[in-house]
């Protein structure tokens, strides 16, 4: 049986809801306290080409990510994230050191696939550890699904992700795409798991992961308090109990909670996160969940915001315009709002 890692991706995919504006002080005691609990990859943000500011965990430079790196515990990794559509230009990556980031994962697009491989390249081709995040797997059919494999294969990443971007599938899809991987990637690389809570499966799917007791390593993505856009993520805290119960690991758990009192709490009480209805209707119509955020904004009810989102388009519940949004609100208005 492979190893299964638990990534912590707080100061990352948590960023989405206070615009990565944890405060200086905060990141290093944020970043230092996921030391301590032993998770075993840290990842500290993303790499953009925002100006920088040292109270958020955006970087436009690796130097200003190694700042956070105080001393690197045997087996415990650290990891940042780029994205296709705005990456920080390779030319302005400097090249993996011992003292840095050891893994760059990157959200990929389907429609940006060639794009997303030629940027993978240039990561690998500057010596860091890659992870591959295909951005909301479920557009994928099977047969694409392998093809993109097939394809990121050929650079050897550390793993390629199971990414349920806006919480849409089921144990059963999800696990579909996990024995995919798993008879299709290179036997040394992982499959990863990242996914959203807007059907509250999160949780589960992620255990089913790792009780389908594969050869290969899983890497299962959480965030403290499941903060994270919309639905938010999956519970640290949830899956580090578990795993400390289920695999015989010894995650400090407290560490996780103390992390929640002291930098998380005051986050939830401005902007909450977490499963609701609104965000269960954009997960009903494959919909980008901040249709949901929109929509609760206007002060519509449930039932208005399934007549509005059911009423848009397949394809223009992909891209969040508020002009789009607006006008399903005009459409259904005369007869049944």
């Amino acid at each position: 049986m492979g190893k299964i890692k638990l990534l912590d991706c707080t100061l990352r995919d948590g960023g989405y809801v206070n615009d990565w504006r944890f405060g200086e002080k905060a990141i290093a005691a944020i970043a230092s306290t996921l030391e301590k609990s032993g998770v075993d990859i840290i990842e500290l943000g993303f790499i953009k080409t925002n100006p920088a500011d040292p109270d958020r965990t955006v970087f436009n430079d690796i130097a200003m990510v190694n700042k956070l790196i105080k001393n690197k515990k045997s087996g415990q990794q650290y990891a940042v994230m780029a994205e296709v559509i705005d990456p920080l230009p390779l030319d302005q990556l400097k090249p993996a050191t011992p003292e840095g980031p050891d893994i760059i994962r990157v959200i990929v697009w389907k429609r940006l696939l060639k794009e997303g491989y030629d940027y993978c390249k240039g990561i690998v081709e500057k010596g860091y550890k890659l992870c591959v995040q295909p951005a909301r797997v479920s557009q994928y059919s099977d047969d694409e699904f392998v093809e993109m494999i097939k394809l990121f294969n050929t650079l050897n990443p550390m793993a390629v992700y199971v990414v349920d971007s806006w919480g849409t599938m089921y144990k059963d899809k999800l696990l579909n795409y996990l024995k995919l991987a798993d008879a299709n990637l290179k036997p040394n690389i992982a499959v990863g798991y990242h996914g959203h809570n807007n059907m509250m499966q999160a949780f589960d799917v992620a255990c089913a992961f790792c009780e389908q007791n594969l050869d290969r390593d899983l890497i299962i993505d959480a965030s403290v308090y499941g903060i994270g856009r919309g639905a938010g993520n999956l519970n640290t805290e949830l899956f580090a109990k578990w795993a400390n119960e289920k695999l015989g690991k010894s995650y400090d758990v407290g560490a996780i909670v103390e992390i929640y009192d002291k930098y998380v709490q005051h986050i939830y009480k401005l902007t909450p996160w977490g499963f609701s209805l609104p965000y269960l209707i954009t997960a009903k119509y494959n919909a980008n969940p901040n249709f949901a955020g929109f929509y609760a904004h206007k002060g519509l009810s449930c039932t208005e915001i399934d007549r509005c989102i059911s009423s848009i388009p397949p394809e223009k519940r992909i891209i969040f315009k508020p002009e789009t949004a607006q006008e399903a609100i005009l459409e259904v208005s005369h007869d049944k709002l």
